[in-house]
């Protein structure tokens, strides 16, 4: 597997270590149980990681060098991909050990694509997010930032990534769609196989003793947000909401998880938009309403969960969002934007509510709708639960996947 932005180890919630390294953190583990040894390679972005890191019994993290050994905004990885697969060619001593080369993101696309060309072996690709969607979006919602050159180069990467896949998984139906519309992707060559959820770690747990761990108020209405602080992420409609309801419901409050914002180690962007989100808030005058936690660690996060009242996604774009997958194995209701994957996952007014995108009104009314109703709160809260045990088990996407990967090596 080539995951060059998203190394599966790496401290989820800071800027790009989210939803991505989670999948294919849990996939590894998954197929190393099945008896799949399984290579990530990564760009080595952090000094005090190690060059190899084992994950499972005979799968590994081997990070490659590309560019300085920090962090570097994904948008920017393209200059530095040639000197990452030329280490990739070291680390392997040119003699192709691999039966399978699966990509993820353009970034491991383009590794894996280049490896499938010179060795002729089966390329599999999870986009998990395409570059004409992503461009569309932020015509919409960011004006600033002209970057149209990029995903114009990204787009055509994708387009060759798909001319050469034996196979893509499309994370959610509207992801194929998307792929069929947009890009021409042939529909024998698409997979829709969904992420899943970790059910030993994600349980539901009592709402009191969750927020004693987490030291969040015992007695007020908790709405919560875990996600990257990223501007497609849609944290300011929620913000917006929160200051249209604070007549309605006065112990109303926001607990954002995420972001390294906090430290001598915090991230720029993060930083950025932390302070672009709070400029918001002491305008709106709520300060009081909203806590931001910064980073939490990965184990931490049940906690946070089992805490809220709702848990709310009001991202601009999703390709799938395992937040809220990890949220209804948590027992909470969820209420999330109407865009690609959400509505896959939420089916709206059945195990979760759905919310125009960037409309703080409509997402108030739907608060305010589980707020007033804690009947229907236990309903959302009890679908969403059977839905997350019956679809979105890990051992069983695992299982599809590895038939994926049977299939080609037949």
């Amino acid at each position: 597997m080539f995951s060059i932005h998203s190394d599966p180890l790496a401290p989820l919630g800071s800027q790009e270590a989210g939803g991505q390294n989670i999948y294919i953190y849990s996939l590894m583990k998954e197929l190393d149980k099945k008896g799949w040894s399984i290579d990530v390679y990564t760009r080595w972005d952090e000094p005090h990681e190690k060059s190899v890191s084992l994950l499972g019994k005979k799968s590994r993290v081997i990070r490659l060098k590309g560019g300085p050994v920090k962090y570097i905004p994904k948008n920017e990885l393209l200059a530095y991909l040639p000197e990452l697969y030329e280490n990739f060619l070291n680390a392997i001593d040119h003699q192709n050990p691999y039966a399978l080369f699966h990509g993820h993101y353009w970034d491991g696309g383009w590794m894996a694509l280049k490896a499938h060309k010179q060795f002729n072996v089966p390329l599999i690709e999870n986009f998990h997010s395409l570059g004409q969607i992503r461009f569309e979006t932020k015509k919409q919602h960011q004006v600033d930032g002209d970057e149209a050159d990029f995903f114009k180069k990204r787009i055509k990467l994708e387009k060759d990534i798909i001319k050469e896949a034996a196979c893509i998984i499309s994370l959610s139906q509207t992801e194929e769609n998307d792929l069929k519309e947009f890009y021409a992707a042939p529909a024998g060559k698409i997979a829709v196989i969904p992420g899943g959820v970790n059910l030993k770690q994600f349980s539901p747990m009592e709402k009191a003793k969750a927020r004693q761990i987490t030291n969040l108020p015992q007695n007020d209405f908790i709405l919560l947000y875990i996600g990257r602080l990223e501007w497609r992420k849609g944290i300011g409609t929620l913000i917006n909401a929160v200051n249209l309801l604070k007549e309605d419901i006065p112990n109303i409050q926001l607990a954002v998880v995420g972001g390294k914002i906090y430290g001598k180690q915090k991230n720029l962007k993060d930083a950025q938009e932390y302070g672009r989100l709070l400029q918001k808030i002491e305008e709106q005058g709520i300060k009081d309403k909203i806590k931001f936690t910064g980073r939490i660690d990965h184990g931490r996060l049940p906690f946070f969960y089992s805490s809220a009242d709702i848990f709310i996604i009001p991202s601009y774009y999703e390709p799938f969002g395992l937040v809220a997958l990890e949220a209804m194995a948590s027992s909470v209701p969820v209420i999330a934007s109407n865009v690609g994957g959400l509505k896959t996952i939420i089916k709206d007014g059945e195990n979760g509510l759905l919310f125009e995108p960037c409309n703080p009104l409509d997402l108030k009314e739907k608060i305010l709708a589980l707020y007033r109703s804690r009947e229907t709160a236990d309903k959302m809260a009890q679908n969403g639960y059977n839905t997350v045990i019956k679809e979105y088990f890990w051992k069983n996407i695992a299982e599809k996947i590895q038939n994926v990967y049977q299939k080609l090596l037949s």
